[in-house]
């Protein structure tokens, strides 16, 4: 099949696809007129989703944003406020990267705060249209943003404002790959780069845009995350149910793929070389240790002792053993602004 073939017929299955498989998720078909105010939940979103399941997601997405509505509220918090309502996602950098991004784009492009009363720009947030948003819209404004790259940045454009912007994330690499050129090797990698399936996205997004109602940008991607959580996973794909694969249009088959394994060099190889220690038999990073600590100080506001934190999150704990690495983790936490020291106990960080 020749590629021109192939991607009119790859666009064709896929939106086929999505018409029947559609995901219903939070930050999706939210109805807001308002650019500002959607392009901001679209950044809590796609910060949230990486490195955490959907399913986490869709539930403190929505408790974030309650507790921080608007880009403005979100830029006032402190780090214990962020931290808090960032409960159960771990990762916790990501919350005061969120934060510190609101306060970059308020800071640089000065966006009104739908609070404020007589809002001089537009009185009405219905009839805002792309040209009266002041919410950043390049790649080159996005990008300009501590903590936004080229997919975060990619995202907003398609999800928020509707702009096609060709992009590739873990999913997108894994269909179009699979589909165009063939499975990922056995250690995780591929044979093509980013740069040469970026191309293919581009041609993809061209085609998928064929004048034909809901057949935009924001849908089309939203159609790639669906395939690529749905049918195409990483480690096991429903080729019984792929109709790229019943159709002949992917090259990939179950045959021809070489999935990575769970304990391929590519995926634990990289727990393997990562600091940590065992702990009840098994070996835990200490980022996994990192995040407990977190955790257990978000109920903690009088803050805990070093000894104390030690017992709550490691069963073998001893003072004489482990203070030195303990301590070692305490530092790093308070290095990534996460906790500070308060006369001998340690506690979220109220910084600003």
């Amino acid at each position: 099949m020749r590629r021109s073939d192939r991607i009119i017929a790859f666009t064709e299955t896929l939106w086929e696809w999505y018409a029947v498989h559609k995901r219903v998720l939070p930050w999706r078909d939210m109805g807001i007129a308002d650019d500002d105010e959607r392009a901001y939940r679209i950044l809590v979103s796609e910060i949230m989703l990486q490195q955490t399941q959907v399913d986490r997601v869709k539930i403190t997405f929505r408790t974030f944003l309650e507790r921080f509505p608007t880009l403005h509220s979100l830029a006032e918090a402190s780090n214990r406020d962020v931290l808090i309502a960032w409960r159960g996602m771990g990762y916790n950098s990501r919350a005061l990267r969120l934060r510190d991004a609101a306060r970059a784009i308020l800071a640089k492009y000065q966006i009104p705060n739908p609070n404020d009363q007589g809002r001089s720009k537009i009185q009405d947030p219905r009839s805002k249209t792309h040209t009266d948003s002041v919410f950043p819209q390049t790649m080159i404004e996005l990008m300009a943003i501590p903590g936004i790259g080229p997919y975060t940045a990619a995202a907003i454009r398609n999800f928020a404002f509707n702009l096609p912007t060709p992009c590739i994330d873990t999913n997108i690499r894994r269909i179009l790959h699979r589909t165009f050129f063939g499975p990922e090797n056995r250690d995780g990698t591929w044979k093509k780069d980013d740069h040469i399936l970026l191309g293919i996205a581009e041609d993809v997004l061209q085609e998928a845009m064929d004048g034909q109602k809901d057949h935009d940008t924001r849908n089309w991607h939203a159609a790639l995350m669906d395939f690529g959580s749905l049918i195409q996973t990483k480690r096991n794909p429903q080729w019984e149910e792929c109709p790229l694969t019943e159709k002949g249009i992917m090259v990939t088959s179950r045959k021809s793929a070489s999935l990575p394994s769970r304990r391929s060099r590519s995926s634990a190889g990289k727990g393997w070389n990562e600091p940590g220690r065992e702990i009840g038999g098994r070996f835990i990073p200490n980022r996994i240790i990192r995040g407990r600590i977190v955790e257990e100080l978000r109920d903690e506001p009088k803050g805990l002792k070093l000894a104390e934190i030690g017992r709550r999150v490691c069963i073998d704990w001893a003072m004489r053993r482990h203070q030195r690495w303990m301590k070692e983790l305490l530092e790093k936490l308070q290095k990534d602004r996460l906790i500070a020291e308060r006369k001998g106990k340690f506690l979220l960080s109220s910084d600003r």
